[in-house]
């Protein structure tokens, strides 16, 4: 039932651990909540249909526990869910940057949603600014490049999405990375760059008679 849950990963995660090789069943306060929300989430409105006339919505996110995305479509007067896609973190990649992390859940969704997506257009919403210029870099490196070369395979739209009380920036500020991560800072840096030319602009245009 995982992709009828959102996050599901991430809910589960107590459970799983559970069932590890080396785990003492011990059920705690944590897999009681566990328990209780996949009961909750399952009894949710059920999925859509995916129409072939309609334009495919896919919005993704990263924690330090897991990735997930949905899929979803407008249909009529309202966006309607067609599957969840969530998948937990190994420990290397629970290391990785948040901005290498956004990435990650970007090339892993659209890779499970190949049979959606593949030769259609559609939009891809983040709520990491940075990623609308990490995708144009002229000389990525290493995994990066590779993930970036499979993106390459899919025709989208990246479309940056607020917080409900934070800006555009405030992905790139509240990164747990180093600042030796070279690229959240390559990304920082093109991203205020953008902002400070935009600042420039309107005040020129203030002052001119």
């Amino acid at each position: 039932y995982r992709r009828f849950v959102k996050n599901f990963s991430t809910i589960a995660r107590p459970l799983h651990k559970l069932t590890e090789a080396k785990s003492n069943f011990n059920w705690t306060e944590e897999c009681e909540k566990s328990f209780n929300s996949l009961n909750q989430v399952l009894t949710s409105p059920i999925l859509t249909y995916p129409r072939t006339d309609k334009d495919f919505i896919l919005d993704t996110d990263a924690s330090n526990e897991g990735i997930g995305a949905v899929l979803s479509q407008n249909i009529g007067n309202e966006e309607r869910v067609i599957a969840y896609f969530s998948k937990s973190l190994g420990k290397p990649e629970r290391n990785y940057c948040v901005t290498r992390k956004e990435l990650l859940v970007i090339v892993k969704s659209i890779e499970h949603f190949h049979h959606y997506l593949y030769g259609r257009k559609f939009l891809l919403r983040t709520d990491h600014a940075s990623l609308r210029w990490l995708l144009n870099f002229k000389e990525p490196e290493g995994q990066i490049a590779r993930w970036i070369q499979r993106l390459q395979e899919y025709d989208f739209k990246i479309q940056h999405r607020k917080g409900t009380s934070h800006g555009n920036a405030d992905a790139l500020s509240r990164r747990p990375c180093t600042e030796t991560c070279k690229h959240c800072t390559n990304a920082k840096k093109k991203f205020r760059m953008e902002i400070d030319i935009s600042v420039k602009v309107l005040t020129t245009s203030s002052v001119d008679p």
